[in-house]
C-alpha cells in the first residue's frame, strides 16, 4: 500500500470520527465536506521530509489512531511553521492538502512537542480540528481562556477568532481543517 493510501485511510476514518464526535453544527459541516473531498482526491506526489521535532514520535501516546500516526509520520513532507521560526524544533506542521488536490480546504497535521506552545493567531476561513494524541491546553471559539482538552475531542474556530494550543506532557497531534471563502488555493 503506497503512502497516499495509507494516508487516505487514515484520514477518512479521522473524518468519519469528527463527524461522530462533532460538538458543533460547524464541525459536522467542515468535517463531512474533507470527508467527501478526500475520498476522491487525486494524489499529489511529494518528496518527505522529517524535522528534529519529531525524534519524540515515540512520545506520542494513546489511540490506534495515534499509533497509525507514528507509523506513517516519517513518510510525510514536515515543514516548519510559518507562524514560528524554530527550524522545525519544536513545532511542525504536515500541509496535506500539499499531498491531495483538496480545493476549497486547506487540511494538514500539526504537531507540537510536549511542553510548547503554537503561537496565537487568527485566519479568515472557518476551522476545526480532531486532537489525535496528547491532553493540551487550548484556547479557541473566541475564548480568552485556555482549556484543557484530551485527545479525540473536536474544536471549532470561527472566521477570525484568535487562537492557540500549549502541549502537556506529551507531544500535540492534530488534524486541521480550513474551509470557507477566504481558503488559500
Amino acid at each position: 500500500m503506497t503512502i497516499h493510501e495509507t494516508l487516505r485511510i487514515w484520514l477518512i476514518e479521522a473524518a468519519d470520527e469528527t463527524i461522530e464526535r462533532a460538538a458543533r453544527d460547524e464541525i459536522e459541516q467542515g468535517a463531512r465536506e474533507f470527508r467527501d473531498a478526500i475520498e476522491i482526491a487525486a494524489a499529489v506526489p511529494y518528496q518527505s521530509q522529517v524535522l528534529p521535532v519529531l525524534r519524540n514520535l515515540d512520545k506520542v501516546d494513546g489511540s490506534a489512531r495515534a499509533e497509525q500516526f507514528v507509523e506513517f509520520a516519517p513518510d510525510l513532507r514536515w515543514v516548519q511553521s510559518h507562524r514560528w521560526d524554530d527550524g522545525g524544533e519544536q513545532r511542525a506542521l504536515c500541509v496535506l492538502s500539499e499531498a491531495f488536490e483538496l480545493p476549497g480546504l486547506e487540511v494538514g497535521i500539526m504537531y507540537v512537542d510536549q511542553g510548547c506552545a503554537y503561537p496565537l493567531h487568527n485566519h479568515p476561513p472557518q476551522e476545526l480540528y480532531l486532537v489525535v494524541s496528547g491532553c493540551a491546553r487550548w484556547r479557541y471559539g473566541g475564548s480568552e481562556h485556555l482549556v484543557e482538552m484530551p485527545p479525540n475531542s473536536t474544536l471549532y474556530n470561527n472566521p477570525l477568532d484568535l487562537h492557540t494550543v500549549e502541549a502537556g506532557d506529551t507531544p500535540l497531534v492534530a488534524l486541521y481543517v480550513l474551509w470557507g471563502d477566504e481558503v488559500r488555493t
